[in-house]
């Protein structure tokens, strides 16, 4: 279900190439980061006229939590318009297994991190995959990548705010393998059969 409730499948979208990006709503590090690159993806394609050709979709890894009304909150307070998912355990285990994403569910930190929607202590975190999966308008996929995202320029400040320590870091000193909204656009190009310049204003 996406936030808004309706009930969707990747062949909901088929037709346009969809770019799959694992997550969660209470993610201090990477995912704030994650989110940044895709509205500057977004942005990018909107300045190409190119939005209405290509779908992103945050998966949760998360389904204990991320509910559609909490995933419709963290669409608004972090300005994303597309597409943000959550599904039953079982199937969040069969969409892993398929594209070869990672979780697991482990301890939250001591002392633990608040939870931005209720305001009360985190009880456990979920560690997974980073990067992104492509998939043709055909419903191939066509390209996979696990990197950590390198945000640069100014994130939005409510992303800002959900970083943790570790989040900062990675925020101050990103992986040398880590993916921009720059390499995003050249996969996202090369499935489009057309170049999309970053678009930063």
């Amino acid at each position: 279900m996406d936030q808004s409730g309706n009930t969707v499948t990747l062949s909901s979208f088929r037709g346009k190439t969809v770019m799959v990006v694992p997550f969660l709503t209470l993610c201090t590090d990477i995912c704030p980061l994650t989110t940044g690159n895709l509205l500057q993806v977004e942005q990018s394609l909107r300045a190409a006229h190119l939005a209405n050709r290509v779908q992103i979709i945050e998966l949760s890894v998360d389904p204990g939590r991320d509910t559609p009304s909490r995933l419709a909150a963290y669409a608004h307070i972090t300005l994303a318009n597309w597409e943000f998912v959550t599904e039953t355990p079982a199937v969040l285990h069969a969409v892993a297994q398929f594209f070869g994403f990672v979780y697991q569910k482990v301890p939250e930190d001591n002392p633990p991190s608040i939870d931005w929607w209720t305001g009360k202590p985190l009880t456990y975190d979920i560690n997974h995959s980073d990067g992104y999966v492509l998939i043709s308008p055909q419903g191939m996929q066509r390209y996979s990548t696990g990197a950590v995202p390198n945000f640069q320029g100014k994130l939005n400040p409510k992303l800002h705010a959900f970083l943790d320590d570790e989040g900062l870091d990675h925020l101050a000193h990103p992986a040398k393998t880590a993916w921009t909204p720059a390499e995003a656009l050249t996969s996202l190009g090369w499935l489009l059969g057309q170049s999309v310049p970053l678009h930063t204003g």
